[in-house]
């Protein structure tokens, strides 16, 4: 290649279509060339200006312009092993630093493997810009080497799709989108940009070299919600004082919003009970008198019984969830509620409610904290404090490992100090009941699309927006099987990431419902290996993950004997910038307790066997199955 030649510096894979609008360098005229800026650096400059200092990525034909300004600017990229993990990792990094995540990902298939990290930040609200290569603009629609319609995919699952058309649109396309997907209710957003674009220098009709302004200036893409406006307000005073058993009911919102010293503030004045979806936990102290932790399918017994036993739910920053709210009819069926939210689609949307409010929650808070007067809560307070003793989360006895007692060690350990990221299944919920997560933006959980594989890519994004922080995957054996490639990337960068595998050898959550809906035939869950022969009372465990990990370099470590435990994570959490995997073997067959049946109520609600032991009737608890 001659490097004396503009036109061989253009990089073209594809036969080259210019516009009026941009064109190659040899477009322009030759005074302009020396300082012009091709599509992928105005792209590149226009992340920084948004603040954008890493991002997670894998390379190809159609975003190779895009990786190869990145280090130009000063952007670390953090090349994964697959797409999906690069959304994940954007997810962690968005969720633990409360900053925007970015992905990059080629075309076609690296595009289409972005898919459902993009759809999870979505039903989560996380905030995540998506950055695709494509083919070149005038390839579109005819079904080239790896070409898919990305943006038609994405619509449904992003706040906005764009396809970027012409190379001066790049910066105010980037501004817009960091914009939506950081502002209001947060979420996804996905920016596709052709070959053509990333390659080609904006010009004008005379073929001189027009840049764009970065960053650019736009009009407000959302509407500020504000203030709750003065006669909801004194509404809601008015439905505060005059209850007898309120109960605050929070979710992601408030963690989103970071307004959680706001919510504790107005919990304490008003001395009223506080639960919590999964997504809000950490906005409110778990050891606080008024916790009462998480609610829903695998919520306390005492929290499900306190928000369907309330006369007032003041629900915060949720979006009444089917995991949450069960039979939606008999969900606080006689109880009022006031639900305030920053995305007014989400009022009255699952669940008709007494006083639908659209508000800021930074602004909201403060009011209710400035206005909002208490009632004689004695009472409530008392039976509240009467059903947490009651009904605790509970730990098996008995001599072998179990999954509740793994996790407590870990919070123990922790003090509940650390990012806790985790994979879906039964180890998901397990650790939303034993885990006390002391700190906001620390309990990063695929809640509301419940994705496989999420816990390790999420917390290598964690660790990289937080590199100061402990950060431990608790996963399953069965998540974790679908990401476990990502320690690799772990291992490449140095990322920190502590493994704890809650290792049962079952798919364990879809299990424990096939013995309790479908009459225990256990199709396609078993991940023991069928060929291997054992001694009677032998154990085989499969996948062996302390191979897997060696085989990427990462240092390993198995533990079968509860004595053990305490050592072995002290000797996992020793430094915190080495990666690290600990295999935990616990009780095969667990399940997960209290559980609410899809579609019941809090009044079938189903007590573990230790529960029942305790002399409750199961005539009063639902029937253990």
């Amino acid at each position: 290649m001659n490097k004396n030649d503009p036109s061989q510096l253009d990089h073209v894979t594809y036969g080259d279509v210019s516009t009026i609008t941009g064109g190659a360098i040899t477009d322009l005229v030759e005074t302009d060339r020396s300082h012009a800026k091709r599509g992928a650096r105005l792209l590149a400059e226009a992340l920084v200006a948004e603040g954008v200092d890493v991002v997670f990525g894998y390379p190809g034909g159609a975003n190779l312009e895009i990786f190869d300004v990145l280090p130009e600017v000063g952007i670390e990229i953090v090349r994964v092993e697959h797409e999906q993990g690069a959304a994940h990792a954007a997810q962690g990094y968005a969720r633990a630093s409360g900053k925007v995540g970015v992905c990059l990902a080629t075309s076609g298939p690296g595009a289409t493997n972005l898919v459902t990290g993009i759809a999870d930040a979505n039903s989560d609200s996380v905030p995540i810009v998506a950055i695709t290569g494509n083919v070149p603009t005038h390839l579109l629609g005819k079904n080239a080497f790896q070409e898919v319609d990305i943006v038609g995919i994405c619509k449904p699952v992003t706040k906005r799709a764009y396809l970027v058309k012409r190379v001066a649109e790049i910066p105010e396309t980037v501004r817009e989108a960091f914009e939506l997907a950081g502002g209001q209710r947060p979420g996804p957003v996905l920016i596709d940009i052709p070959k053509d674009i990333q390659q080609h220098y904006p010009r004008n009709p005379e073929g001189r070299y027009a840049p764009p302004r970065i960053p650019a200036v736009i009009s407000a893409p959302e509407r500020p919600a504000g203030a709750i406006n003065p006669g909801q307000l004194d509404e809601c005073c008015h439905l505060i004082r005059d209850a007898s058993k309120p109960i605050l009911y929070i979710g992601g919102g408030v963690v989103s919003s970071d307004t959680g010293p706001q919510l504790v503030a107005l919990a304490e004045k008003l001395g009223i009970p506080v639960t919590s979806t999964v997504m809000g936990l950490g906005a409110f102290p778990p050891s606080h008198e008024l916790a009462l932790g998480v609610l829903g399918m695998h919520g306390s017994k005492f929290a499900n019984m306190a928000i369907n036993e309330a006369d007032l739910v003041v629900a915060i920053g949720v979006r009444f969830d089917d995991r949450v709210t069960g039979k939606v009819d008999e969900f606080i069926k006689h109880g009022k509620i006031v639900h305030i939210d920053i995305d007014r689609r989400e009022l009255n949307k699952n669940k008709p409610v007494t006083l639908p409010v659209c508000a800021d929650l930074k602004h909201a808070l403060t009011q209710l904290l400035e206005s909002a007067t208490p009632g004689d809560y004695s009472d409530w307070r008392a039976e509240v404090a009467a059903n947490r003793a009651r009904y605790p989360f509970t730990v098996p006895g008995g001599k072998e490992l179990s999954p509740q007692a793994t996790i407590r060690a870990i919070s123990e350990a922790t003090e509940g100090q650390a990012i806790v990221s985790l994979g879906v299944g039964q180890h998901q919920m397990w650790a939303m009941q034993h885990y006390q997560v002391a700190r906001s933006r620390s309990f990063l959980s695929s809640s509301g699309f419940g994705t496989m594989g999420y816990g390790l890519p999420a917390a290598i994004g964690a660790k990289v927006g937080c590199p100061d922080r402990t950060v431990i995957d608790i996963d399953g054996d069965g998540s974790l099987n679908m990401t476990v490639h990502e320690l690799s990337t772990c291992h490449r960068y140095g990322i920190g990431v502590k493994v704890v595998v809650i290792n049962n050898q079952w798919l364990g959550m879809v299990r424990q419902w096939q013995d309790m809906i479908y009459d225990g035939h256990r199709s396609g869950t078993a991940l023991g290996d069928p060929m291997a022969v054992k001694r009677p009372g032998e154990d085989d465990i499969y996948p062996d993950f302390l191979s897997i990990a060696k085989g990427y370099r990462v240092k390993a470590e198995r533990v079968t004997r509860a004595a053990d435990l305490p050592a072995a994570i002290e000797r996992m959490l020793a430094d915190p910038n080495e990666p690290c995997l600990l295999d935990v073997i616990v009780t095969f067959e667990e399940n997960v307790y209290p559980m609410i049946p899809a579609g019941g109520t809090y009044r079938d609600i189903i007590m573990s066997s230790e529960d029942l032991a305790r002399g409750e009737s199961k005539a009063a608890q639902g029937s253990n199955v």
